[in-house]
């Protein structure tokens, strides 16, 4: 028996709740899956949305009927204004051509190389880091962690140095995309051909972003092999049916894509592993004791990582408190139901991995951080589709298997140099905006591994 509509709020209720939206999105999701149970449903004038939050449902979206939905979204269309039509946010024959073209960049072979980007490049932060640890001054892990993530991806994907322009690109990034979240949460302002201060800063990020991808595809195209890295991929890609090559759009959409979701992403949930590992020191003296035993004073190698279970799950854990995207939504292309109840065509779907992240039903004491939910025993013993930091489904993250082998690396080298430490007093905000951030960044203090 199909019943007519969950629980959840019509037009007239939802007015009164849109302060408590903004000022503080994730409690208010939170409280709408316990309150409503796995279904919540918003009624806002004509459009209709529902939060899923249940693993058969988000199965249902991402998974089993994924195709009775895309991403003509409020969220994916105000992305596309940075990436333009690249993985993230294109859909259809466009998103299956180019998910193929780039699949092989993230190959087997491929990931097991890693270790000769992210180690090397590590060392150099680390060695950084030695005049912090000396001095006792705080270093913004958020920023520092931005930093590498940006580094390695530009190496791994490109072939390209950012080491100096690092700094510059990830404030870029930020900037970009605070601006679109702005949108997002304020949508009666002034038309964009407005210069207000914020769209002036939006404009000259974007343009920044801009200039460094078309100066990397142009120097690309001056040799004569573009090479066999995910950018000379694109290059050398040609249209089946015409033959044609992909256009400069078409390139830049899918590099500035893979350079902000390759490295934002990753950085957050390194932000929080550092921050999660300093409030439970027991956590952090079996990373320790783990890294210690199985690395001595030696570099990691990919070829460790099997023997680094305890690292990786640290991270995986990071992932389950704080994935960093948090949100997930889809349009209904048809008529479906959900967990007994009609979804219409045109509905928005909402799925929270941080709200579903902490379900009772799926997570044993749910807000506690334990790595050890993730270990062989126990590992498997929730629902697919109840852990889904990156997705699920054909739409999950290209990239998902290169973050595992670059956090692991990362966790692994600086505990065998530092343990990072919250100075006393701290008190530290989440920012839900396109990411997981920390509110004005993560002052640690870096402290010499005993």
């Amino acid at each position: 028996m199909i019943a007519d509509c969950p629980p959840g709020f019509k037009s007239y209720e939802l007015l009164f709740q849109l302060n408590r939206i903004r000022r503080d999105t994730l409690g208010f999701l939170l409280d709408c899956a316990a309150k409503f149970g796995d279904l919540t449903y918003f009624e806002a004038g004509k459009q209709r949305a529902f939060l899923v939050n249940s693993a058969d449902g988000v199965r249902r979206v991402l998974q089993d009927n994924h195709r009775a939905y895309n991403k003509d979204t409020i969220q994916y269309n105000s992305l596309a204004q940075i990436t333009g039509r690249g993985l993230l946010t294109s859909d259809g024959d466009l998103w299956f051509r180019q998910r193929r073209l780039e699949q092989p960049a993230f190959s087997r072979a491929r990931l097991n190389a890693l270790d000769g980007v992210v180690v090397p490049t590590v060392q150099k932060m680390l060695q950084r880091w030695e005049r912090y640890a000396a001095s006792g001054e705080l270093v913004d892990v958020d920023g520092e962690m931005m930093r590498v993530t940006l580094e390695i991806v530009g190496k791994a994907l490109f072939s390209i140095d950012l080491s100096t322009q690092a700094h510059q690109l990830t404030e870029a990034v930020l900037t970009v995309l605070d601006h679109i979240v702005y949108q997002a949460q304020n949508p009666v302002r002034l038309p964009e051909i407005f210069l207000t201060p914020r769209t002036v800063r939006f404009r000259a990020a974007l343009s920044t972003l801009d200039m460094a991808v078309y100066e990397m595809i142009a120097n690309r195209r001056e040799q004569a092999d573009p090479g066999e890295d995910m950018l000379g991929m694109l290059l050398k890609a040609r249209d089946e049916q015409t033959g044609q090559p992909m256009s400069e759009e078409q390139v830049r959409d899918e590099v500035i894509t893979l350079l902000i979701a390759g490295h934002e992403t990753v950085a957050s949930a390194l932000t929080w592993s550092w921050y999660l590992l300093a409030q439970h020191s027991r956590v952090w003296e079996n990373l320790r004791t783990e890294v210690g035993s199985v690395l001595q004073d030696r570099l990691p190698t990919t070829a460790d990582l099997p023997n680094l279970p305890y690292t990786a799950q640290v991270f995986s854990e990071a992932l389950r408190l704080y994935p960093p995207a948090w949100l997930i939504t889809r349009k209904a292309i048809e008529d479906d139901q959900i967990g007994g109840y009609p979804i219409p065509k045109g509905a928005l779907i909402i799925i929270s991995p941080y709200v579903i992240h902490r379900h009772p039903a799926y997570w044993e004491n749910p807000l506690a951080f334990d790595p050890e939910r993730f270990n062989e025993a126990r590992g498997k013993s929730y629902p697919r589709y109840a852990y889904i930091p990156f997705g699920g489904g054909p739409r999950l993250c290209i990239g998902s298997q290169f973050a595992q082998v670059e956090a692991t690396l990362i966790l692994a080298m600086v505990t065998q140099h530092y343990r990072l430490e919250l100075p006393e007093g701290s008190q530290v905000k989440v920012d839900a905006l396109v990411t997981l951030r920390p509110h004005g960044g993560l002052a640690m203090r870096v402290i010499r591994a005993a």
